[in-house]
């Protein structure tokens, strides 16, 4: 095995990658086993025997786990122009409704007639097959609402999925330890060269520009952007269909803001209808108005559509879960049946939110509803059922399982049950003597099990007799556990709540457990506060999770950067994750593997001897006493009975001696003897008395082994064994965005190709007329009173990008007006393109105006190092996007100047820089105007002191608005405790740790604002 293992560290196989945080030197390796290490080995059994050193006093190691899966080189933001990853076309995807039940045409019944003449044309019976279950299925009732047969296909633009961040915790958290080795002395550094890879590994130039053709090692993935195009992206250019393993999907319950949107990272409590609580972001608006612009009509296209993308990207035995309210389940599950199968659905989990009527969250008016509900479908059951993993809880918790058990004696809690099964069966109608008296099964009734099976129950001590029949003793111990069904009532309420929505994660524990395994893939489409991706990580599976609101994917960031897990010890540390955990297992005892357990005939062979020289020695001294204890009459015998029955029998117990008396009645038979001394019994009597009980419960002791062994199994899949010696935070994982799929010119929107609901909203052509009116009308407000205003604005319909032109009111200079997406970041290409579309006007504008309800932070940071011409960020004002959704305007103006962060570089006396954020412009939309934000507002700022013009790769995070419980606060302590907490409480704060200029001379620091606002500023340290 060692040998093995040495050669694969040579490179003839993959290996496990972990990245460890050790605690002498506190430094970033990876993990591979020691040609000398022991490791859990296989036995003839099959079973892994973990190898548990002891690690008291051994160094703790803080770990991630890795992933040896691949993924494709998706775009890193700052290598993403018009050449490399122009615009794409639009995937068409299509929904076959069936047909209607009323009388109507049919206008694809002639698709399926061509289907059927080609099919019997082939003469093959698998092509008629399958021609004929079409036709059925279209026959079959189908859900209806307006709409849906209007749109039974729809585009998805195709776009790439842009890297803006790669997180790695490890790194960051290393840096803290790496600055407290160089104070102490000059040691190595704390980062070790790696054994097999960085944690993000940088693909040759060439390579890493030709996006989606070469792989790059698998790190999971946080996603800002609509759940549509991210899904129909993973499709279409990283061709992961059937590749997910199981999807969760939490859905927006109604129209209410608090359903739909949280506008602030640092407050939850969010009122309907309340101007000040209605979200900024353009993205979270468009959301807002594609789901619910008809109601329930487009709400349940909102949902087929992803729901149909979704089962695209599940493999084929994966599964898809859906969480929603009473209110819709009945039309979701609807939904699930017409692109499922009605054949896959698995169950409707019902799931207990709440115990108190009173509660908000239920309807107090009517009948309460407490519970949320889980629907849960697979691709394919049948092959879905060799995944299935069941979970268990302890009976223990469970009050209605544990009240079962109330019956005591000396081996625990047990309960009686019937030895009989109903139904007659001759070979198992006999006459069984047992305790002296002779019992026989009903007759309509059967003995469970075979003569010699009962016999063997009695030899264990499991038999209660009563006065007319016998029955079976099946102890809590036996299967302290029982299975989860689809009903959750211990699953109420939600601890450490960050997000309106969140969902309680004990809750996506167990569907994660249910159906996945270590290595598996999860998908989360609406990631909210980053629940799911947390489960995932806690589990050793591999997530991708998306959301649209900016707010969420920052929560999300935060809460998985600064988590904390259990590291779960691996069955096969040599291959990895994917050979899963050791888990806890449960003994199933059975009367069936009592009654079929051989070894107690041996036992009982073996040491019943010893129990009878015992009884005999104790009769022996008992006989020459004149109360000399004679065996009992039945009436006596049917009071130990009763008081048994009750658990506490202090007369008599079931005895070993199972089969009739011989009719001396000189002394006391086995199961005649008490458990406990009795008052009026002399003391010569207890030496005797105590040694048949050890003689009788040493046989008991290995029949109870004997019992166990043959027992059937149970893993605990929620229970795995969990390292002493190890810690875990979260691996490595990007954080991506969806860039918008094109910006278009007035000349070039392409009208609706057939009447849906997008005629009912304005066009791009009639917003930018809005806007282009409104900034003519308002000019352009900085701060401190300056205003830019215009002459003169028209638009500029031969050019593509650059939307209008006009003339400044002081001083005549002309300026070029590009404005953003009406639902989208502005973002880097269209600043590429307006810049060279500027260049090319005649004469030369001075003035290069972006206008944009967001900016891509990419695109901000080209904006900001534009030469030869002025160009200014302007930030719109999102009223003009909420008309009618706000009460009124909060501002009269709609146009302000943006400056960039005001960050400060500063060379300190160790050579070494340091950098300070003092502040940043941000939009109140509570007063409409544009403000300077300190850090009250900063809720992030990330540093990447090596900056490579990719993306951003932070080795300092920071969480100003952090409270004593949040931020890198939330670590566990017994993490905290390798960290110097002096240097930790720093990332709290706006000043950085001291640092020195990496290889490229170049950092990058990233804000984030209350409102998950996001701006970026490279500063080139040679510059300084």
């Amino acid at each position: 095995m060692a040998e093995n293992e040495d050669k694969a560290g040579n490179g003839s196989s993959p290996k496990p990658q972990q990245e460890t945080l050790r605690d002498d030197e506190f430094s970033l390796e990876l993990q591979q086993v020691s040609q000398g290490a022991t490791i859990a080995k296989r036995t003839s059994s099959g079973k892994a025997v973990p190898d548990r050193t002891n690690a008291k006093n051994q160094a703790a190691e803080v770990l991630s786990y890795r992933h040896g899966d691949k993924r494709t080189n998706n775009p890193h933001v700052g290598m993403v122009d018009t050449h490399s990853d122009g615009v794409e076309g639009r995937a068409v995807w299509q929904y076959d409704p069936h047909i209607d039940p009323a009388l109507q045409f049919d206008s694809y019944r002639s698709t399926i007639e061509h289907l059927i003449d080609d099919a019997l044309a082939s003469g093959d019976k698998d092509r008629m097959q399958k021609a004929l279950e079409q036709l059925k299925r279209m026959q079959s009732p189908y859900l209806n609402w307006a709409g849906k047969a209007e749109r039974t296909r729809f585009d998805v633009d195709t776009v790439s999925l842009h890297v803006h961040e790669r997180i790695d915790p490890a790194t960051i958290l290393a840096a803290i330890q790496k600055k407290l080795r160089d104070g102490k002395s000059k040691a190595s550094n704390a980062i070790q060269p790696d054994l097999f890879h960085a944690p993000f590994e940088n693909l040759p130039l060439r390579d890493a520009i030709d996006f989606y053709k070469h792989e790059r090692d698998w790190s999971n993935r946080l996603i800002a952007g609509d759940s549509l195009l991210v899904m129909n992206s993973l499709l279409q250019k990283e061709g992961m269909a059937g590749q997910v393993q199981m999807i969760y999907l939490d859905p927006p319950y109604g129209i209410k803001y608090g359903s739909n949107f949280q506008p602030f990272v640092n407050k939850r409590d969010v009122k309907d209808r309340k101007d000040e609580d209605l979200t900024q972001e353009p993205e979270m608006i468009k959301a807002f108005r594609d789901t619910w612009e008809l109601g329930i009509h487009s709400y349940l296209t909102y949902l087929r559509d992803r729901l149909l993308l979704a089962k695209e990207l599940l493999h084929e035995s994966g599964s898809v879960f859906v969480q929603i309210s009473d209110e819709n389940l009945h039309h979701v599950i609807e939904i699930m049946d017409e692109l499922y199968g009605s054949e896959n659905f698995i169950s409707v989990i019902t799931v207990r939110k709440t115990g108190a009527v009173s509660s908000p969250d239920a309807k107090v008016n009517t009948l309460a509803s407490i519970c949320d509900y889980i629907v849960w479908y697979a691709k394919s059951k049948e092959k879905f059922s060799f995944r299935y993993q069941q979970l268990f809880i302890e009976k223990e918790s469970n009050e209605v399982m544990s009240s079962q058990y109330n019956l005591v004696d000396e081996n625990g809690s047990y309960q009686s049950v019937s030895i009989e099964s109903n139904g007659y069966a001759e070979s198992f109608h006999f006459q069984i003597d047992l305790f002296g008296s002779t019992y026989r099964p009903a007759p309509t009734r059967h003995w469970s099990t075979t003569e010699a099976g009962m016999y063997r129950i009695a030899r264990t001590g499991r038999i209660l007799f009563t006065k007319n029949k016998i029955r079976f003793k099946k102890y809590l111990t036996d299967f302290p556990v029982t299975p989860v069904t689809n009903i959750w009532n211990d699953l109420m309420g939600a601890s450490g709540l960050i997000y309106v929505v969140q969902t309680n994660q004990r809750i996506i524990e167990r569907c994660v457990l249910m159906c996945t395994n270590p290595g598996d893939l999860v998908l989360d489409p609406t990631c909210g506060s980053g629940t799911t991706a947390f489960v995932a990580e806690k589990w050793g599976r591999r997530w991708i999770t998306c959301d649209t609101s900016r707010v969420a994917v920052t929560l999300a960031k935060q809460r998985l950067m600064t988590a904390s897990y259990d590291y779960y010890e691996l069955k096969y540390p040599h291959e990895g994750l994917k050979s899963g955990f050791i888990y806890k297992t449960v003994p199933h005892v059975t009367l069936k593997s009592i009654a079929n357990n051989p070894d107690i005939d041996e036992i009982y062979a073996r040491m019943h001897p010893a129990v009878e020289t015992a009884l005999a020695a104790l009769n022996a001294t008992l006989s020459g006493l004149p109360s000399f204890p004679r065996r009992r009459e039945s009436s006596d015998l049917t009071k130990a009975v009763d008081a048994r029955l009750r658990g506490h029998d202090d007369q008599g117990k079931s005895g070993r001696d199972v089969h009739e008396s011989s009719g001396d009645d000189d002394g006391l038979e086995e199961w005649q003897v008490p458990f406990d001394f009795p008052a009026d019994w002399p003391e010569v009597a207890r030496k005797p008395f105590d040694a048949f009980h050890a003689a009788r419960q040493a046989m008991q002791k290995q029949m109870d082994a004997s019992i166990a062994a043959h027992a059937d199994t149970e893993i605990l899949y929620d229970q795995p064994a969990v390292s002493k010696s190890k810690l875990r935070i979260t691996g490595p994982f990007t954080v991506e965005a969806v860039p918008f799929a094109t910006v278009l010119g007035l000349d070039e929107v392409e009208q609706p190709k057939q009447a849906d609901i997008a005629v009912a909203r304005s066009g791009a052509t009639w917003r930018q007329s809005q806007w282009r009116d409104e900034l003519l009308k308002t000019g352009i407000r900085g701060k401190g009173g300056q205003k830019i205003q215009l002459l003169d604005l028209a638009p500029l319909p031969g050019a593509k990008y650059i939307h209008a032109t006009g003339t400044v009111a002081e001083g005549g200079d002309k300026v070029a007006v590009s404005f953003g997406p009406e639902h989208a970041a502005l973002e880097q290409r269209q600043v590429e393109i307006a810049m060279r579309e500027a260049g090319e006007l005649f004469p030369l504008p001075k003035l290069l105006v972006f206008c944009a309800f967001t900016f891509d932070p990419e695109a901000a940071k080209d904006i900001d190092t534009i030469k030869g011409i002025t160009a200014l960020k302007v930030q719109m004002n999102t009223d003009l996007l909420t008309e009618d959704l706000k009460k009124g305007r909060a501002s009269n103006e709609s146009f302000w100047l943006m400056g960039q962060p005001d960050v400060i570089v500063k060379p300190i006396k160790t050579g070494c820089y340091q950098v300070e954020v003092r502040g940043f412009d941000y939009f109140d939309s509570k007063t409409g105007e544009l403000k300077s934000g300190g850090q009250k507002n900063i809720a992030m700022w990330a540093l990447d002191t090596d900056y490579d013009n990719r993306s951003l790769f932070p080795r300092q995070v920071f969480f100003p608005m952090a409270g004593s419980k949040d931020g890198w606060n939330k670590l566990r302590k017994d993490i905290r405790a390798e960290l110097n907490e002096d240097l930790l409480e720093q990332f709290h704060g706006t000043v950085s740790l001291p640092f020195a200029a990496g290889e490229n001379e170049c950092i990058a620091v990233k804000i984030v604002d209350d409102r998950g606002i996001e701006s970026l500023k490279v500063i080139r340290l040679d510059q300084v």
